[in-house]
C-alpha cells in the first residue's frame, strides 16, 4: 500500500510539472515550481507554503509557488535536471545538490572542518558573496541561504571509532567525491543510494549505518530504524534556495523584486530555528530509546587525520584547493582569536 501511494505521488507530481509555468498561461501568471527533499509538514515545507500565500496576495494571484516535497521529482541531481529542460524553476538543495551547480560551495560539507555554528555563521558572512557569485556565473540566484545542521552517524550497531564504522553496512550518497575519499581512506565499503531509497534499505537490512542531522534522521524516518547516534558532529551540511536565472528574467521587475524580497525576508530566520529544533530533535530521539555512544578522544583524533589525509586526494574538479586553504586559514585565525 505504501508502495501504491509513493507512485501515484510520484504520478500525480509529474502531471503538475506540465501545468502552469512562467509566462505560459492566460494574463501571464506565473506560477514558479520547486522541488525539494524536505518532506510534507517540515520547517522548509511549511516556509514555502507562508512565501507562496505572501506571494498570491500581494500580486493579486498572479505569482504563486507550487511546491514538490519529500523527493516526488527523484534525488537531488533529478531535480537539478528538471530545471534545466524547463520542468520546474527552482530547488531547495543540501550540499550535495549545490556542489552541482557550483563546485566551491562543497567545502562547507568537508568532515570536521567546523568546531561549531560561530565558525559556520563567521565563514559564511566571508564566504557568501563569493558563493553567491558562483551560482550566479552559473545561471542560478540564490534566493536564501539555509542549513540542516551538523551530521551525525546513526546505526544499529554502536560505532565508536573507525574500526566499529568498518564492520557496518554503511549508507554513502551517490556521486560524493568528498564521501567516498573519506570512506576510502577510513576503509569503509560504502553502499551507494540515492536519498528516497535509504529508509527502505534500513527496513531490508541492506544498510544499517547512516548519517543526517537530527531534524532530517526525523523528518524522513530514519530514526525508526536505527540504535545508536554517535555523539560527534561529523560535517555541516548547508543548504539554500536556488532559482534559475532565466525563470526570473521571465517576470516583469516589479514582480521580481517582490519575489526576491519575500525569499529572503522568509527564508533569513530558518537557521535559528533549525537549530533549535535540531536539538529538540536529538531529546525525541532519546526518548524513543536512541543510545548516545561517545568515542574516544584518540579514536576522534585518528577520524579526524584521516579526513584531512583523503582530501589530499580529492582531485581540483571537486572542489578548489586554493578556496579550501583560504578558509583554514581563515578558521585558524578565527580560532586564536577567540
Amino acid at each position: 500500500m505504501k508502495k501504491y501511494w509513493k507512485i501515484l505521488g510520484v504520478v500525480l507530481a509529474g502531471l503538475l510539472l506540465f501545468s502552469v509555468s512562467p509566462g505560459e498561461a492566460a494574463g501571464d501568471k506565473v506560477v514558479l515550481k520547486i522541488g525539494t527533499l524536505a518532506p510534507e509538514g517540515s520547517t522548509w515545507t511549511k516556509a514555502f507554503r507562508e512565501i507562496s500565500k505572501e506571494l498570491e496576495q500581494k500580486t493579486g494571484n498572479q505569482v504563486s509557488l507550487r511546491v514538490f516535497p519529500g523527493g516526488v521529482l527523484g534525488d537531488e541531481e533529478d531535480m537539478l535536471r528538471k530545471i534545466k529542460v524547463g520542468q520546474i524553476q527552482g530547488g531547495f538543495f543540501t550540499g550535495g545538490g549545490l556542489g552541482l551547480i557550483f563546485k566551491d560551495v562543497k567545502i562547507l560539507s568537508i568532515p570536521f572542518l567546523f568546531e561549531n555554528y560561530n565558525e559556520v555563521d563567521a565563514v559564511m558572512t566571508k564566504m557568501s558573496d563569493f558563493l553567491e557569485k558562483g551560482f550566479w556565473d552559473n545561471g542560478y540566484k540564490i534566493m536564501g541561504w539555509g542549513e540542516n545542521g551538523f551530521i551525525y552517524l546513526l546505526s544499529k550497531q554502536p560505532i565508536k571509532s573507525a574500526a566499529d564504522l568498518k564492520k557496518g553496512k554503511v549508507w554513502i550518497w551517490e556521486d560524493t567525491a568528498i564521501g567516498k575519499a573519506v570512506f576510502k581512506e577510513v576503509g569503509v565499503n560504502a553502499v551507494p543510494l540515492g536519498i528516497p531509497d535509504v529508509l527502505v534499505s534500513l527496513q531490508t537490512g541492506m544498510i544499517d549505518t547512516v548519517y543526517a542531522s537530527p531534524l532530517a534522521a526525523i523528518s524522513m524516518q530514519w530514526f525508526t530504524r536505527v540504535s545508536y547516534l554517535t555523539d560527534l558532529p561529523l560535517s555541516y551540511s548547508v543548504g539554500a534556495l536556488v532559482m534559475q536565472k532565466a525563470a526570473l528574467d521571465k517576470l516583469s521587475p516589479a514582480q521580481r523584486g517582490l519575489v526576491e524580497e519575500i525569499f529572503k525576508r522568509h527564508l533569513e530566520p530558518m537557521k535559528g530555528l533549525v537549530r533549535q529544533e535540531n536539538q529538540k530533535a536529538l531529546g525525541v530521539m532519546a526518548k524513543q530509546g536512541i543510545k548516545t555512544v561517545t568515542p574516544a578522544a584518540k579514536d576522534t583524533k585518528e577520524l579526524r587525520a584521516s579526513v584531512f589525509k583523503a582530501m589530499d586526494s580529492v582531485g581540483e574538479e571537486h572542489f578548489s584547493k586554493k578556496t579550501f586553504e583560504e578558509m583554514k586559514s581563515f578558521l585558524k585565525t578565527l580560532r586564536k582569536e577567540n
